[in-house]
């Protein structure tokens, strides 16, 4: 069966009944996952590793992703097509301008790359689509986004089935390239039914099956804690004027974060728009559940997250790794604030530690998790993890030293001692293995004179 398309290419600016057949994706679901509160959840020294890997949490979301120098991360959700032998793919891929090669036009700057979206399988040939993308930014600033910043999607029609699907996006200016693929089940819809929900930033529904949903797709499935509604997209089809169904956010822990109820309207297809205010989320992984008759009919995982690029899975995490951040007075109020006003005191923490409003990222906190994540790959030493080393801490805090002195590096157990030289502040630090366990400490003058240093450097 040919393809048949609509493409858009979507700069994104700076934030802002009866039993019922579903449209399956990912054959894959949702993966496994970790409820709060486990015996195995990780600890929060053990989310460092896997905080810098976002993709990791996107794949195990049963997404696309790809963790390369151009990165990006891809969804598909199946819509009802004119037919019941049909079906609209509608795919979505995130893109970052920091993965593409920009070049200066005019007073602007541009990049181009080209996407390939190849399904293998079913009854056919497979079923390809390629375009040819432009982007076009007007400051060199923009070129260096690294949060979302591109969204492409286009709706690929295909016939039910079992699919491979793979995704391959290269830049046109530099060797830069990525490829993810995964298996997809394509159903017959045949009404009444209703669609899988679908994470957007805006949908317009739609009321005959010819036309094609006008919507702008979320691929993240995910929303800036604190900032913003998550909309989602459902669609019905041939449903009885009135029939219900339940539209349930869950958290982690099993707890029911937002709900509501939706009553069906009469017609081939009808579209469904439903946010969840910010206020009803915290930090962390959810399910967007459709309900009926307390029976879960379909399931949709997403995030709430600080950063598109980081990875974590709860406030009381992201807390801990901030301890050596400052501010230690409203992140302890954050973490003893009633659930429903977290998210505006973390967006009045996020801008009030920001030393660049002007851009998306908070450039303070990029830094120091970046420390964070140098510290723990550096001092392994300790048998533990880095960045909970003093040396780690030291790093945290006032990055490298301009010198380090270790005049015995032969020397193991009791007695061993360095010494790291700060010449920008006249701070001089000793650190001694005290006990012969090779845990190197601060001396007590050296504590001292590190944490009035810290406090100055805090306070300017």
């Amino acid at each position: 069966m040919p393809a048949a398309r609509t493409r858009r290419s979507v700069f994104r600016p700076r934030p802002v009944i009866p039993a019922l057949l579903l449209a399956a994706t990912w054959s894959a679901g949702c993966g496994t996952w970790q409820r709060v509160g486990e015996e195995s959840a990780p600890r929060p020294a053990d989310q460092v590793p896997q905080l810098f890997d976002p993709s990791r949490a996107y794949r195990e979301m049963g997404l696309l992703a790809d963790a390369g120098p151009l990165g990006f991360i891809g969804t598909v959700r199946v819509v009802a097509g004119p037919t019941p032998d049909t079906l609209l793919l509608a795919v979505g891929v995130s893109l970052r301008n920091r993965g593409l090669t920009f070049r200066r036009d005019g007073d602007q700057f541009v990049a181009e790359y080209r996407i390939e979206i190849v399904l293998r399988g079913g009854a056919g040939a497979p079923i390809s689509v390629a375009r040819d993308e432009r982007v076009r930014v007007g400051s060199f600033r923009e070129t260096q986004r690294g949060d979302e910043s591109v969204i492409f999607q286009d709706f690929v029609t295909a016939g039910p089935g079992s699919y491979a699907l793979s995704v391959t996006v290269r830049d046109r200016n530099s060797p830069n390239g990525g490829r993810a693929e995964a298996p997809i089940s394509v159903p017959a819809l045949r009404s009444p039914a209703v669609s899988l929900p679908m994470t957007v930033y805006q949908a317009r529904g739609r009321s005959t099956l010819t036309e094609r949903p006008e919507l702008v797709m979320n691929p993240r499935q995910s929303v800036d804690y604190g900032a913003d509604s998550l909309l989602f997209y459902v669609e019905t089809y041939g449903l009885t004027a009135g029939s219900r169904f339940e539209l349930l956010a869950i958290d982690g822990a099993g707890r029911t974060a937002w709900s509501d109820t939706v009553a069906a309207e009469a017609g081939p297809v009808r579209g469904v728009v439903r946010g969840i205010p910010p206020a009803r989320l915290s930090i962390g992984r959810y399910e967007l559940r459709l309900v009926q008759n307390e029976v879960v009919m379909a399931a949709t995982p997403f995030l709430v997250t600080f950063s598109d690029q980081y990875a974590v899975a709860n406030m009381e995490d992201i807390v801990s790794l901030l301890r050596y951040f400052g501010h230690e007075d409203s992140l302890r109020a954050l973490v003893r604030a009633p659930p429903e006003q977290r998210g505006a005191m973390w967006q009045r923490f996020f801008r009030s530690s920001d030393p660049n409003p002007a851009t998306p990222e908070n450039e303070a906190i990029d830094e120091y998790l970046q420390r964070v994540r140098l510290a723990n790959e550096r001092f392994t030493d300790e048998g533990s993890q880095g960045w909970l080393t003093e040396r780690g801490e030291v790093f945290i805090a006032l990055g490298e030293p301009s010198e380090i002195l270790d005049r015995r590096q032969d020397q193991i157990g009791r007695g061993r001692y360095i010494v790291w030289n700060y010449y920008e502040v006249r701070l001089a630090l000793t650190f001694i293995d005290d006990t012969g366990f090779g845990r190197l400490r601060l001396d007590p003058r050296s504590r001292a004179e590190f944490q009035r240093v810290r406090n100055q450097l805090r306070n300017r």
